[in-house]
């Protein structure tokens, strides 16, 4: 059975699915761990695209480009 995250969801969404499926015994402990790996490397990402987001929206509003 392959696991399935949920497309829509959160990464804290996502992040419950790996580990419910390492508790079921779907998942090895490693690949559990890689995968929560992979998530918190969204986050940074995504983070970084939001912090970049206000930056040039503020550049925007007060005319620093």
């Amino acid at each position: 059975m392959a696991l399935q995250l949920p497309e829509a969801g959160t990464l804290t969404e996502k992040a419950s699915a790996v580990l419910r499926a390492a508790s079921d015994g779907l998942l090895g402990p490693s690949q559990a761990a890689q995968l929560i790996a992979a998530l918190a490397t969204m986050a940074k990402i995504s983070e970084v695209d939001e912090l970049a987001s206000r930056v040039a929206e503020l550049e925007a509003r007060h005319g620093n480009a």
